[in-house]
């Protein structure tokens, strides 16, 4: 998202980061810390502190949103974290793979529409149709967010 003033273009703050998104009418969060986010993410922490399942989304393309998650929450490329979903399958401790999507806009739309999903996006696209969480306390675009860009 692009904010105009006067003529000129400023990018929205934030732009560039990678916002992690729940639909606005989840109650039960609006901060993690950087650990629970990881648990989420690894499928540790499957449920809302309600007892609600959390649906998490990723990006099923190779782009700047995927990489960051890979690089800073996963800590794996692309083909670990495929064979770390599998033995996670086979183990018995989840059914599948977590949804994946191919764009921004359709995860920003999938999470807006599912009440417990839980997304990543630029943090430029997020909007009223979505909540962007904090995590450890800052929002995208705050000196220390731990979801800044990988370039």
């Amino acid at each position: 998202m692009v904010i105009t003033a006067w003529g000129f273009a400023f990018p929205s703050p934030g732009a560039g980061d990678v916002a992690v998104i729940v639909n606005p009418q989840n109650s039960a969060v609006s901060e993690l810390s950087f650990l629970d986010l990881v648990r989420i993410c690894e499928q540790g922490q499957q449920y809302w502190k309600a007892g609600e399942k959390i649906y998490l989304v990723l990006q099923d393309r190779v782009g700047p949103e995927r990489t960051t998650i890979l690089t800073k929450v996963y800590n794996k490329s692309d083909e670990e974290l495929k064979r770390f979903w599998l033995a996670k399958i086979f183990r018995g401790e989840i059914t599948g793979f977590p949804k994946t999507l191919s764009s921004n806009e359709s995860v920003k739309r999938f999470v807006a529409q599912v009440p417990n999903a839980l997304g990543f996006v630029d943090a430029g696209v997020a909007d009223d149709t979505v909540k962007v969480l904090r995590i450890d306390g800052k929002l995208p675009g705050e000196k220390g967010y731990a979801l800044s860009l990988v370039k």
